[in-house]
């Protein structure tokens, strides 16, 4: 497995962390996992905490000899990126188009079905940066795998 594999990995247990743990603090879980909910944290906390350890180990091991990106790793990136960035940008186009559609609610005095708070808006871009992130790096780590 190399550098750039790893690191993928860890990047992907933390942006599944940090996801996890946003939508646990602002939204909360539904009723229906309730009695799993402690077992869902300590999961998550250990998920991040031993991925943050893993990357430093990463770092520290590679020291000064640093391993260059060969062209398979600058193409497996750039497809990560892509799809990454993708899913960004549609999902800013869509918070641009429900912002507009707020405003025309409050202009008209009339309630659109889809019109949603500035805070909600708020809440689906954080959320949309850690998926595209996520999404990101498991293209990538599917690319590692599949032997590109």
């Amino acid at each position: 497995m190399s550098k750039q594999e790893i690191l993928s990995w860890t990047s992907l247990a933390t942006s599944s962390s940090f996801l996890f743990f946003y939508v646990l603090f602002n939204f909360g879980l539904p009723g229906t996992v309730e009695s799993y909910s402690g077992t869902f944290v300590k999961t998550f906390f250990n998920l991040f905490w031993i991925a943050v350890v893993v990357e430093i180990i990463v770092e520290i091991s590679e020291g000064n000899k640093k391993v260059q990106k060969d062209e398979r790793d600058f193409i497996i990136e750039a497809k990560g990126m892509k799809i990454g960035y993708n899913i960004l940008v549609l999902s800013m186009v869509i918070a641009l188009v429900q912002i507009f559609i707020s405003n025309l609610s409050i202009m008209s005095n009339y309630e659109f079905p889809f019109s949603l708070e500035l805070s909600s808006v708020f809440h689906f871009l954080i959320l949309s940066l850690f998926l595209a992130s996520a999404v990101r790096r498991s293209i990538m780590i599917y690319h590692y795998r599949k032997g590109y």
